[in-house]
């Protein structure tokens, strides 16, 4: 509703408080908006791997909004076993409305359970008297797929895991000319070892590994089903498993004495028996590069870890009498050769760390060394130096156990063995480790670790269960139990994408998973594969693809689909699985012992901005304890957040930061008793308006802009009539540039190149903006734009003949009105005028706008009512104005510095002189907000009111 034009005039003379009760009464005029429907729901969510019958069990409903009526029961066979199972209601989380369903009463064993919620059913799943012990087998078949130089199949036999592989994983013995020397003169003999992802290379600093195989067996080998024998050899399949990873370290060790390589990968989606001749020797064996003295640390601990499992099953008898004395002379090549490991790293300080570092660099991997070579040999120099580099960690030197930090599982190993202090001083740090996941977990109902980024959360997530897996073993904390317990049954399905992450296992298992093994990952046909236990990476801050989706994201999309970013959500490695490994063989032992949730750390979640939200400028961080706490502080600086009317707040800044970042934001709490707690939230930055001060840089390929940031390369996907396309980045004129570059095979051949298919929202602007030159006289250029419907070549019908001097070319695309800007994909294309080589530089390629006319107004900006609750709605109003009656590109709501797009009061109204209003009714957490209103006509710079602080939410 658009107020008249006296009207305006009046307002302008009327005292600021007659206004508002103008403004007030206007919004009562307007119309209605339609009440919230009730929810209807979505998934129904479990643990597709099962759960034990005297286990602590969750599922998950996930729905559209609040529910109401519903019915509850879990079905077997058509019969209601279970009626009338609870709801607890959890709000809405990441969008949509969140409860949750505890199942522990179902103790009765069987197969086929669904939990089904208002007629629609969960994936089926089964209680069993020890559920894990059936998903050991997939743990330890994961890593006899990955084995190098081997023919698989012969190490996998029939029936060997109740999840069959894919015929087509299997693969020959492949890389038997691994490897070369740097420079090629030399061979080495470095067969074995595990191809380490979905690709087909061997990183020295992700060899620790073999080491927490060794500690899942000799932690657990008390427990006849963790000495599982499927291949029947007469060793524990762990104890293989370790040893097979040991050998490898043992060949490398041989290289230089104790310098560590890497063996990189450079194959194809193809099996590895095709990438080289396999052949030593020959021109085609992949070459050692990337020493890493951190690897030489995590090597010498995997070995001696191996080595005192090793020395566990020969006490115990678990290993077959004929098979005793080659055991017991490789545990000793094992303790010799950590020596060699230890020793050259411990001379070698300033090597470089190499590849998969640690934080903190060497000392972090030596503890790992030291603790195990002083829990394998007794030896007091060992057990000094651990004692030492523990004695100075503070918490902030922790993660989680992974090739990242090896301190909390070599704490955890050093513990029984400590002296009094040290004792005490390890206690202290997993405590806090404990209180920090705890705490990180219960953020949301899943009991999944809040920390999302552009790879996926399953690795650093199941690092930390195994770690509170080991905390549980020591200390038998059963709150502790029951979060690895929910963290693992998330893994397994019980998530919002009502997804088994984990290949094989439920329903509804991931099928497309990242990994050469599939040769057919680009075939359309495909039905992916599966790699029995392999964990995917799983949800991202955002989908790579869309910087707009929602947050966080997941999908099981296959390569054809996405051949550049699919690794970061599909991706599988021997340091992914390594944590869900451990956990299993702990959950195994651990199997029905009492879990509870008492005595957890008081939640903190933060209550705005949350996941998904677009931010802009100053961002004010709530945090609403769920108790009293003594202080709360902000980020890394631990920044102190005032606590006004039970909500502690802060302030982040994001001005400057590349649109479309994601920044996670982390809030931690004191308790009463020193102890604290942990939240995480996720900021977006949002892209600027579109105006002409305001350009969206695309790619300034020198590492900014919202292609160039992500630090990937463009391609060359395709050549008509044949020839080549090769880009790089360079140092052109002292600018970084992007070097096209087109090796023809006739004066016809054209090459193409794309940012992968990376696709940016260009709404609101009018040129493709692209700074180039050519210092080849024949060299023609033209560039396209593709919406995902049509292509449009926006450089105009005859290809450009572009000078040997920097020059700025502004593409018109409002001359093609039809083209969808809010996704598009660029394209750039060479061609030579005859059979010769030529070349483009680009300097910069952005989206602009140029200014016209006179820049729109805002007024009448109203808040109603100005305080309230959480249940409250409260109104926004604005009014827009624009001399030249051009529309706006939106009129935001800059909430707290979270974006909020306002909506149109009166949509058939498109006269914009005489002013427009625009709403926003929302839902706010407790807490004292603040506002204000911008746009933008997109010709003009952006118009923003004053701020104003309001609502108070109580």
């Amino acid at each position: 509703m658009s107020l008249p034009p006296h009207a305006r005039s009046l307002r302008r003379l009327l005292p600021v408080a007659v206004v508002a009760v103008l403004s007030t009464l206007v919004a009562a005029l307007l119309p209605a908006l339609p009440a919230r429907a009730a929810g209807t729901v979505e998934q129904v969510a479990v643990s597709q791997a099962g759960y034990g019958s005297g286990s602590y069990k969750a599922g998950y409903v996930v729905a559209t909004d609040k529910l109401s009526p519903w019915t509850c029961e879990v079905v077997r066979g058509g019969a209601v076993v279970l009626p009338g199972c609870v709801l607890a209601d959890h709000g809405v989380v990441w969008g949509r409305r969140v409860y949750s369903v505890e199942l522990t009463a179902l103790t009765q064993l069987g197969t086929g359970y669904t939990l089904r919620v208002n007629g629609v059913s969960s994936p089926p799943f089964d209680v069993a008297d020890d559920v894990w012990d059936g998903y050991k087998d997939e743990m330890t078949a994961f890593y006899r797929l990955q084995r190098a130089s081997v023919a698989t199949s012969s190490v996998y036999p029939a029936g060997y895991s109740s999840v069959a592989p894919s015929a087509k994983v299997f693969h020959g013995a492949g890389h038997l000319d691994d490897a070369a020397s740097a420079d090629g003169t030399v061979h080495h003999d470095l067969t074995g070892g595990w191809y380490d992802a979905g690709d087909y290379g061997k990183y020295g600093g992700n060899q620790w590994v073999g080491g927490q195989i060794a500690l899942a067996y000799l932690r657990n080998q008390g427990s006849a089903r963790v000495r599982f024998d499927n291949d029947a050899n007469g060793v524990p399949d762990l104890l293989d498993e370790a040893r097979f990873g040991a050998e490898y370290l043992v060949k490398m060790a041989a290289v230089a004495d104790g310098a560590m390589y890497d063996v990189r990968g450079n194959g194809t989606f193809d099996p590895p028996e095709t990438q080289t001749d396999n052949v030593p020797g020959t021109s085609d064996d992949r070459r050692i590069s990337g020493l890493g003295v951190g690897g030489s640390a995590k090597a010498a601990g995997a070995l001696a870890a191996t080595a005192r499992a090793i020395e566990g099953a020969l006490s115990t008898g678990a290993v077959a009498a004929g098979r005793v004395a080659d055991f017991q002379a490789f545990a000793q090549l094992c303790e010799e050769t950590a020596r060699t490991f230890h020793d050259y790293a411990a001379a070698h300080p300033d090597d470089p760390i190499g590849s998969y570092s640690t934080r903190g660099g060497l000392s972090n991997s030596l503890l790992f060394a030291e603790v195990e070579l002083f829990l394998l040999t007794g030896e007091a120099p060992y057990g000094q130096a651990a004692t030492a580099k523990i004695g100075a960690l503070t918490f902030d030197d922790l993660a989680s156990t992974n090739y990242w930090d090896l301190r909390p599982l070599s704490m955890a190993e050093f513990h029984p063995v400590a002296n009094a202090a040290t004792k005490q001083k390890i206690k202290e740090l997993l405590t806090r480790q404990v209180e920090f996941f705890l705490s990180m977990a219960d953020d949301t109902p899943y009991g999944v670790l809040n920390q999302f980024k552009n790879f996926g959360v399953n690795e650093p997530h199941v690092s930390y269960l195994g770690d509170m897996m080991r905390y549980y073993e020591l200390f038998g904390d059963q709150r502790v139990l029951r979060a690895v317990l929910k963290g693992t049954y998330w893994v397994f399905g019980a998530n919002p994408w009502n997804v088994s992450w984990v290949s094989g296992v439920g329903a509804r298992h991931v099928k497309f998973l990242h990994t050469r093994l599939d040769a057919e990952a680009d075939d359309q046909t495909g039905t992916g594969v599966v790699v029995p236990g392999a964990m995917v990476s799983g949800p991202n801050a955002r989908d790579p693809q869309d910087p707009r989706s929602a947050s966080p994201w997941y999908a099981d999309r296959p390569m054809w689909q996405d051949s550049a970013q699919q690794w970061r959500y599909n991706e599988y490695s021997i340091s992914i699985q390594a944590g869900l490994l451990y956990t299993i063989m702990g959950l195994i032992r651990s199997n029905g012992n009492p879990s509870s949730a008492a005595q957890s750390p008081i939640r903190l979640p933060v209550t705005s901005p949350v996941i998904g939200d677009l931010v802009t400028g100053d961002v004010t961080v709530f945090a609403q304890p769920a108790a009293t706490l003594s202080g709360a502080d902000l980020g890394p600086e631990h920044t102190p957040m005032p606590l006004v009317n039970g909500v502690h707040t802060g302030t982040v800044n994001v001005d400057g930061v590349t649109p479309y970042t994601n920044r996670r934001v982390d809030v931690r709490g004191t308790q009463a008793n020193g102890a604290h707690t942990y939240s995480s939230t996720h900021l977006t930055v949002a892209p600027p308006p579109p105006t002409p001060q305001t350009p969206l840089v695309y790619d300034d390929f020198g590492g900014g802009g919202v292609f160039g940031s992500q630090n990937m390369a463009w391609v060359n996907w395709w050549n008509n009539q044949a020839g080549i396309g090769i880009y790089t980045r360079q140092t052109i004129d002292g600018r970084t540039a992007g070097r096209f570059f087109q090796n023809p095979a006739s004066a016809s051949s054209q090459a193409k190149f794309q940012p992968w298919h990376h696709a940016v929202d260009a709404s609101g602007y009018r040129y493709l903006s692209v700074v180039m030159k050519s210092p080849s006289p024949g060299a023609r250029v033209w560039v396209a734009l593709n919406d995902g419907t049509k292509g449009y070549r926006v450089s105009g019908t005859a290809p450009l003949t572009v000078p040997n001097t920097w020059t700025t070319y502004d593409f018109d695309l409002n001359a093609f009105p039809l083209m969808d800007k809010s996704r598009v994909k660029m394209e750039i294309w060479l061609q030579q005028t005859a059979d010769a080589d030529g070349e483009v530089h680009v300097d910069d390629v952005s989206f602009t706008g140029k200014p016209e006319g006179t820049a729109p107004a805002l007024s009448g900006v109203t808040l109603s009512p100005a305080t309230g609750t959480a249940t409250t709605a409260f109104t926004f109003t604005a009014t827009y104005t624009d001399a030249d009656n051009r529309p706006p590109f939106s009129v935001d709501l800059v909430l707290d510095g979270v974006v909020r797009r306002m909506a149109e009061v009166t949509p058939s109204d498109t006269v914009y002189t005489d002013g427009k209003a625009y709403r926003l009714k929302v839902w706010l957490p407790r807490g004292v907000h603040s506002s204000y209103v911008r746009t933008t006509d997109t010709t003009s710079p952006l118009v923003r009111t004053a701020v104003q602080t309001g609502p108070t939410v109580n």
